[in-house]
């Protein structure tokens, strides 16, 4: 009574039958022993910042660019000893990087933004169009949510909207500031 339905079975099976070596009879009991089971569940990757890494030109924008990144992994290592503000460095940082940016391109950085931010957005996929639509990135905001983020408002600690921004500066770097540019 202790054994599964299918070891019973075979017990029966094989009751009345003489003991020899290898006479018995695996191959049903094989087939309805083996039972579904679920897969793993994958580990959760962190999204990346700016979408994914960034070749730019050799440079201040390059150079804060990956200050900017480390400064992300350093608060992904570390969120549960930071303050809930902290995303706020991040996301001030942003601003910094586009003035940069725009600098260099000898443009003010609010045209900066709104002359490249079409093209930006045409290449991405649309699984990252519609995180920008989720998180009101737009032409017309990217400038706003920048300025909202150089301020310690509670907005700007919003670690997902951060994240959409980056993907949509991200792009307008690598027109810009890209290595094949």
């Amino acid at each position: 009574e202790v054994l599964d339905p299918s070891s019973q079975k075979l017990l029966v099976k094989n009751r009345n039958k003489k003991p020899h070596l290898s006479h018995i009879d695996f191959n049903n009991s094989i087939d309805s022993v083996k039972s579904k089971r679920q897969s793993k569940r994958t580990s959760l990757k962190e999204t990346e910042l700016f979408g994914r890494k960034l070749y730019l030109r050799s440079g201040n924008v390059s150079n804060l660019y990956r200050d900017i990144v480390d400064l992300h992994q350093f608060y992904i290592k570390e969120r549960n000893r930071l303050s809930q503000a902290f995303p706020c460095l991040i996301r001030m940082s942003f601003r910094l990087l586009c003035e940069a940016a725009a600098r260099d391109s000898r443009k003010k950085m609010d045209n900066f933004l709104k002359n490249n931010f079409d093209a930006a957005k045409g290449v991405l996929n649309q699984d990252a169009k519609t995180t920008l639509a989720n998180h009101n990135v737009t032409k017309e905001s990217i400038v706003q949510l920048l300025h909202t983020g150089a301020h310690n408002y509670q907005a700007s600690s919003n670690m997902e909207q951060t994240m959409a921004m980056s993907i949509i500066i991200g792009e307008i770097l690598t027109i810009s500031h890209g290595q094949d540019n």
